[in-house]
């Protein structure tokens, strides 16, 4: 014969409306937390993607230059917080030439602000600029104007180093203010 449910253990069924606000309450924290953590995370992340995509440009541009055997070039523009790439090549194709100047195809404009960057300052063979537009070359040897770009990052009170080296164009990226020490004598032996 079955038990009956008696009047306190029927009463006891299910969860009760405190529980339940309590239960919305905690996942309510839990969400709110982890959205924040998420929003903190997220400007690192547009900054190292804008520093990568900066230095992967110039890999290409330097790619390019190489496959195609033609100059191209890095334009920044340091009051605007942006760059893109020159290449030698009118938009309906062929070559430009110094006639048709403003004809240059432009590629890969971007805007750093947008990741919170600020270019702090673009040394070419070892001249500083702050303002203004100023451009380097990747010819089609590979090789490049000397040329360093600072990045400076106000939240996160960092700097970041873009080095491209002369006779390579290779590119590297350094934390930090960095500067090439000058070579010394023992280091050709």
């Amino acid at each position: 014969m079955p038990v009956q449910p008696t009047a306190a253990r029927a009463q006891r069924r299910g969860f009760s409306l405190v529980e339940l606000m309590g239960v919305i309450i905690i996942m309510g924290l839990i969400g709110t937390v982890a959205m924040v953590t998420w929003q903190s995370l997220l400007p690192g992340t547009k900054v190292n993607s804008a520093i990568r995509d900066l230095s992967e440009t110039l890999a290409g541009a330097r790619s390019e230059a190489i496959a195609r055997n033609a100059r191209f070039e890095i334009y920044y523009d340091l009051d605007q917080e942006r760059y893109w790439v020159r290449t030698p090549y009118r938009a309906g194709g062929g070559l430009a030439t110094a006639a048709d100047d403003e004809q240059h195809v432009i590629r890969d404009e971007t805007l750093l602000s947008e990741a919170g960057l600020q270019i702090k300052e673009v040394r070419i063979d070892d001249e500083p600029y702050t303002d203004g537009v100023v451009f380097v070359r990747f010819d089609p040897l590979g090789a490049s104007s000397a040329h360093t770009v600072v990045l400076y990052h106000d939240m996160f009170k960092a700097t970041y180093t873009i080095e491209v080296l002369p006779l390579t164009g290779e590119v590297r990226v350094h934390d930090g203010l960095y500067e090439r020490p000058m070579p010394r004598e023992g280091d050709f032996d």
